[in-house]
């Protein structure tokens, strides 16, 4: 017991929750639905998948399948993202939660900590002004309380878990054997090997069009950033408006990286003020619903069509020039938690 209070867990459940939302975990399920001769619907994107016995990955893939009943399920994951942050998944896999215990607001809370941090940046910038740390203390106290009401029951084992079958799927997607079917965009400069393989699963797929990049991003800085807030001691009275000020100073990379992240993710700005009700409904929406509604504007863009289907149009010189028409709109085939 001692340990375990001395030596606490620098894992947070947020860095599963995006790099879920980021498609790592539906990638390697979609890879072992075909490996055991199942197909997605008609036109199975992974219809030629083929790994020959002899290949390594072969046999990874099988012990992987195998062990299924020993992970933990998209619904026990999604129960325990609701439990700690008040984060929801959405999809097919994922039916609406009859949660026992929620931190309903701990989105509202954190963006607006994460909003007051980009103000002290402003003001800061000013050498012509004092910046003001308070609000920020404040911020920081009530993210610190809220992150300790969710510190229960599977707190201590359940991020662990969701880490190592997360990090394994991670090493099994950066084989070569796994570049070799998805090809990918081999220049696309990522930070760790097993992302073009996510990101070309996404394009087959007709997932999301945004980077795994940026949900990187998220879960890393995410994770730094709770970590820091969850284990300082920001509710005694001891701690003040210089330790905020020194905190947001510190951690202003970590900080910046993850309000860009989750404005290419979402589309929404915590860096901008908000002026009306219906701006601030928005920011504080789960960004699953974000998403689907990003997923949703992304198919309704027009394709270009197949070759046949053209316009024609009139050129100042004789005769015509076929242009491609726009494309009808695609269905939306996301679902999260497959």
């Amino acid at each position: 017991l001692q340990h375990r209070l001395t030596h606490p867990s620098m894992i947070e459940l947020v860095w599963s929750y995006w790099h879920e939302e980021g498609m790592l975990a539906q990638t390697m399920n979609a890879i072992a639905f075909r490996f055991q001769n199942q197909r997605s619907g008609p036109n199975d994107p992974l219809g030629e998948l083929e790994i020959d016995p002899l290949r390594p990955l072969n046999n990874m893939i099988w012990g992987f399948i195998q062990d299924e009943h020993n992970r933990l399920s998209v619904r026990r994951r999604a129960f325990e993202y609701d439990h700690h942050y008040g984060l929801k998944l959405l999809g097919r896999a994922v039916p609406e939660l009859q949660s026992a215990d929620s931190r309903s607001k701990f989105i509202e809370t954190f963006h607006n900590l994460l909003y007051r941090t980009a103000v002290f940046y402003r003001e800061d910038a000013d050498t012509t002004v004092v910046s003001d740390a308070f609000p920020l203390l404040n911020a920081l106290k009530d993210v610190h309380l809220l992150l300790a009401e969710g510190a229960h029951n599977q707190y201590g084992d359940l991020p662990w878990t969701a880490r190592a079958e997360m990090l394994t799927q991670q090493w099994m997607l950066a084989r070569p054997e796994m570049r070799e079917f998805l090809r990918g965009r081999h220049m696309v400069p990522y930070e760790e090997p097993w992302m073009g393989t996510v990101d070309a699963m996404k394009r087959l797929q007709g997932w999301s069009d945004t980077s795994v990049t940026h949900f990187n991003e998220l879960a890393v800085d995410g994770e730094r950033l709770l970590l820091s807030i969850r284990f300082g001691d920001w509710s005694t009275l001891q701690v003040g408006e210089e330790n905020a000020r020194n905190w947001a100073r510190y951690w202003k990379p970590e900080i910046q990286r993850y309000l860009y992240g989750y404005l290419a993710v979402t589309g929404v700005d915590l860096m901008a003020e908000v002026t009306d009700n219906r701006e601030a409904a928005t920011r504080n929406l789960q960004p699953s619903m974000l998403l689907q509604r990003r997923l949703a504007a992304q198919a309704r863009q027009p394709a270009l069509s197949a070759p046949g289907a053209a316009m024609r149009y009139r050129l100042n010189a004789s005769g015509y020039a076929e242009l491609p028409s726009g494309g009808g709109m695609r269905a939306l085939t996301y679902e999260k938690g497959e």
